[in-house]
């Protein structure tokens, strides 16, 4: 089990690597005279410098730790070594590559430390806000500026008290009807649907700014366990939208195959 003093400083870690690598993303923007290298990856999707660049720094941030790193940016070890992991971070430098890219609010660093219960630590920073948004398991939920100075607490959990029309936050992207997205014991016609990128959507339910957050199209792990995370850590659980089970990190191909969760 990991001590207490250990636990504490991974949480410390994880708000200033996330920190870091926000300066870093606001710095690359600021030089937008500056070529961008920018690639396509095998999936389709586009990688650039600045997920590099991110990487670099959160990696830097996190090694002292000496606690292993499964990120989109960086070569994945083989599922038999890391089935053996009791504890490891699971991070995207660039949550919404595209968005950022196009120059559009919305993408964000995602940093999460998981044992085999899954997320314990999730910290989602986004840069444009000057936010920082952390949920640890046990301590609940806060919101700091990237500074981490002049946190407050932000007390929610699934009782907290939800009006109709609930809220449904999903992807920008997504083509599934509210019916096939809603949670099994919530009425579609009692859910408004509302695009919000990337993993600010759990964000958005810890708030108490919307209700649901589902969607049918595959993720990554990386994807949603910071955001994981902080739901969990104010008593909401994220399930897999086929099975209805919570989702299980660390699997052997680290894909996600559609998820709800709610705060209803």
């Amino acid at each position: 089990m990991m001590s207490q003093k250990l636990f504490e400083e991974c949480t410390l870690r994880a708000v200033e690597a996330a920190g870091a690598a926000s300066r870093v993303l606001l710095g690359v923007i600021a030089s937008s005279d500056e070529d961008l290298n920018i690639e396509s990856k095998k999936d389709g999707s586009l990688v650039s410098d600045a997920d590099y660049e991110s990487q670099k720094v959160i990696a830097s941030s996190l090694a002292p730790l000496a606690i292993p790193i499964l990120s989109e940016e960086a070569s994945i070890p083989d599922y038999d070594e890391r089935k053996q992991w009791e504890y490891y971070w699971l991070v995207d430098p660039l949550d919404g590559t595209e968005s950022f890219l196009e120059n559009r609010s919305g993408f964000a660093v995602n940093i999460a430390l998981c044992d085999n219960s899954g997320p314990i630590i999730g910290v989602v920073a986004d840069p444009l806000t000057n936010t920082i948004y952390k949920g640890v398991k046990g301590r609940g939920f806060s919101i700091s500026q990237l500074s981490g100075a002049n946190a407050r607490t932000i007390k929610l959990s699934k009782s907290t008290q939800a009006s109709k029309p609930y809220t449904l936050v999903t992807s920008w992207v997504e083509s599934a009807p509210i019916s096939k997205l809603c949670p099994p014991w919530i009425k579609s016609t009692d859910v408004v649907a509302r695009s919000v990128s990337g993993s600010l959507k759990f964000c958005e339910l810890a708030m108490g700014k919307a209700e649901i957050h589902a969607r049918t199209g595959p993720y990554m792990e990386w994807d949603c366990a910071a955001g994981d995370a902080i739901l969990r850590s104010v008593g909401i659980d994220v399930f897999d939208i086929n099975t209805h089970k919570r989702i299980e990190y660390n699997s052997e191909d680290l894909r996600v195959n559609g998820l709800y969760t709610s705060r209803v």
